[in-house]
């Protein structure tokens, strides 16, 4: 079984608890589309009727405090034009007050049967600029990384003291 598979399951499962959860608070939300930021948006009274965005994000738990990070979203196209609406957002990224990630850091057992293979050792939920680093996802790609370091990551200590930080940098990132 490929690991792609299981993330893209993990993200599916934890969405559709959030929403049943959701339901049974009575708080609103909205489904994010097909490769589409964020996974889901929520709103309502119980959030100051702001428009917060989740997004559900995996990685791998690689040693005793290392993981292999997770990827936190684009710096291209809507990060770096928060007020146009632009592919791949739901709506202009501006228009939400927050930007959360719901990370679930699992242990991989490749040579484990399928039932095994798999296990969420932590959850974590913080304001992406709470996890990010100054390093890029993969490398390879437009995204923002978050830290590698366990212990920071569970205590949602990132590369940057604010909110502001984080976008500057990001936005201006080449």
């Amino acid at each position: 079984m490929k690991s792609t598979l299981i993330t893209a399951i993990l993200e599916e499962m934890t969405v559709y608890e959030i929403e049943k959860t959701l339901d049974d608070l009575g708080l609103s939300y909205e489904r994010g589309g097909d490769r589409e930021y964020p996974d889901l948006t929520i709103s309502g009274a119980d959030f100051g009727n702001e428009l917060v965005a989740f997004d559900i994000k995996t990685c791998r738990l690689k040693g005793v405090n290392s993981i292999s990070g997770f990827t936190l979203g684009s710096r291209a196209g809507y990060f770096r034009n928060p007020d146009v609406k632009m592919r791949g957002c739901k709506r202009p990224y501006n228009e939400f007050t927050r930007h959360v990630i719901v990370g679930l850091i699992y242990k991989w057992e490749p040579a484990e049967s399928s039932v095994n293979m798999v296990d969420i050792r932590y959850v974590v939920v913080a304001e992406k600029w709470r996890l990010a680093s100054k390093s890029t996802g993969t490398g390879t790609t437009k995204h923002i990384g978050s830290v590698r370091d366990l212990d920071r990551i569970l205590r949602k200590e990132g590369d940057f003291q604010s909110i502001d930080d984080f976008e500057y940098y990001w936005r201006n990132y080449d």
